[in-house]
């Protein structure tokens, strides 16, 4: 029981603010994949492929 009190106590006098860098994580390799998959297309790219291929590429990520 002395540990379990000693910890909380612990807790509350050090009081420090936890950053949390989940989100710029994620974002960032979200952004990462997309300009992946367009550089994969436009280097698979044949002369003769149309507009749409490139839109359901990204959208089908």
């Amino acid at each position: 029981m002395a540990i379990t009190e000693q910890f909380t106590v612990q807790h509350h006098l050090e009081d420090v603010e936890v950053k949390n860098y989940d989100m710029p994580i994620i974002l960032g390799y979200s952004i990462f994949a997309i300009v992946f998959l367009i550089v994969v297309y436009f280097d698979s790219v044949s002369p003769g492929t149309a507009l749409g291929d490139f839109a359901s590429t990204i959208v089908f990520q």
